[in-house]
């Protein structure tokens, strides 16, 4: 039969209070509470503290505190004992975890079972330790993770009630992407937001913890954002601007660069001399792209030749240390300088309004559309059809067609219409072949 007993061990006006636990006569533990005494006021036969009456009543509240703590860590013990399971060992490190478990408001297990106190070990115990493909989860994913659990710890405080892990279902998902949009997010943003949460939710059963069956229905999604693009004739109007000022000048340069090169801000702006590589005579920049650590070769056109040539050899002044600086800058000027080109096709976008504080879709002239994105796009689109879609992607370092297509907007049925355009090629080139074959006979 389990017995608690408490004891002191010291005759200090605080001495600490321990519980004796006792389950056979073999197995008795023994583990600090977090309450004192003094020895004058402890009856050691019975194990608690003297009642006495003749108090303040300050010292006569506080003595039927510390009576009602030791009844009631002593009852939490004995119903943990009850309730154990078979895999739990009894023994001094499991008392002493019980101790510890009634003055924090439960077992740790039962502790985690709250969204709240889940959300704080994922950060701590878990998150830093996730990989990917075998590999550590890169700093930036580690800080998307923590993003996305501060905002849910801000869903959480909009609930009528307190969630556990076994709470979130789709419903409760659905109730953190109406938050989400209420915050100004893009829905692009909202959708990975929910993605994440399943991730995040999932790894709860390393713990036992145990989750909803609707976790899994749970998806993430995306909507078609427009992203503009450079005609040919758009691109050629801007290398033909007659400019003065040394920034836009500057951004113009990358502008040209991006175009030919096909990449990201985050890899256009960290090119550099060091990464020339020549290969069979020809000159190549040597990558790997900073968001998805995909190596590429870009050839180096002429175009961007003839930047480099005209900077003896070196790439534009980086706009910023900070590459989210940087990219701000390179927007704004990007803008400029399209607007001095007569750029202003109207175009169906995204506009931040500064007013409402979140983006505002509709049609806009294109100088006030462009970023920094319109250089990849305006590479795929401006040789898509020109060049085998393999090379370009080889470039642009797409990993598949179906994704290729998708970021260039070509669906089945424009390459349906492109079928035509095929069968007229070689029809004509038939119709050439036979008129050549007859004039020779």
């Amino acid at each position: 039969m389990a017995t608690v007993k408490f004891i002191i061990q010291s005759k200090k006006p605080s001495a600490v209070i321990y519980v004796r636990f006792s389950i056979g006569s073999n197995q008795v533990y023994k583990r600090k509470t977090r309450e004192t005494v003094n020895p004058e006021n402890w009856n050691a036969k019975k194990g608690g503290v003297v009642q006495r009456t003749a108090l303040t009543r300050e010292a006569l509240q506080n003595q039927t505190e510390q009576i009602n703590t030791l009844t009631k860590l002593e009852s939490f013990i004995l119903e943990q004992y009850r309730k154990r399971n078979e895999t739990e060992i009894i023994n001094g490190d499991w008392l002493a975890e019980i101790i510890d478990a009634y003055y924090s408001g439960g077992r740790k297990i039962e502790r985690l079972d709250f969204i709240e106190n889940y959300l704080e070990h994922y950060k701590t115990d878990i998150l830093p330790f996730r990989k990917y493909k075998g590999k550590p989860i890169t700093k930036g994913t580690r800080q998307k993770h923590l993003t996305i659990v501060d905002k849910f710890q801000e869903f959480l405080k909009t609930e009528k009630k307190r969630l556990k892990v076994s709470d979130y279902n789709i419903s409760a998902g659905n109730r953190f992407v109406t938050f989400l949009r209420g915050q100004n997010l893009s829905d692009n943003t909202v959708g990975k937001y929910l993605k994440y949460t399943k991730t995040i939710f999932k790894d709860a059963k390393i713990d036992n913890i145990e989750v909803h069956d609707q976790l899994s229905e749970i998806k993430g999604f995306t909507v078609d954002t427009p992203t503009p693009y450079l005609k040919p004739e758009e691109l050629q109007r801007i290398q033909e601007l007659l400019i003065v000022n040394e920034k836009l000048e500057q951004t113009r340069d990358w502008l040209i660069i991006g175009c030919y090169t096909g990449q990201r801000a985050s890899d256009l702006f960290r090119m550099t001399p060091e990464k020339f590589v020549t290969i069979n005579g020809k000159e190549f920049i040597n990558l790997s792209q900073k968001k998805t650590k995909t190596p590429v070769l870009v050839p180096i056109h002429t175009e961007v030749k003839k930047i480099l040539d005209k900077r003896k050899g070196f790439f534009p002044a980086q706009f910023s240390i900070n590459l989210e600086s940087a990219k701000t800058i390179f927007n704004e000027n990007l803008k400029k300088i399209c607007k001095l080109a007569g750029i202003d096709r109207p175009e169906y976008g995204r506009v931040y309004d500064e007013v409402k504080k979140h983006y505002v879709f509709g049609n806009y002239p294109l100088h006030d559309l462009v970023s920094s994105h319109i250089c990849r796009r305006t590479f795929a689109t401006m040789y898509y059809s020109k060049i085998p879609t393999a090379i370009i992607m080889s470039v642009t370092g797409h990993r598949t067609e179906t994704e290729f297509l998708g970021y260039i907007g070509i669906d089945n049925s424009t390459l349906s219409e492109q079928m035509y355009s095929y069968w007229e090629q070689l029809d004509h080139k038939e119709n050439k072949d036979d008129l050549v074959i007859k004039n020779v006979n």
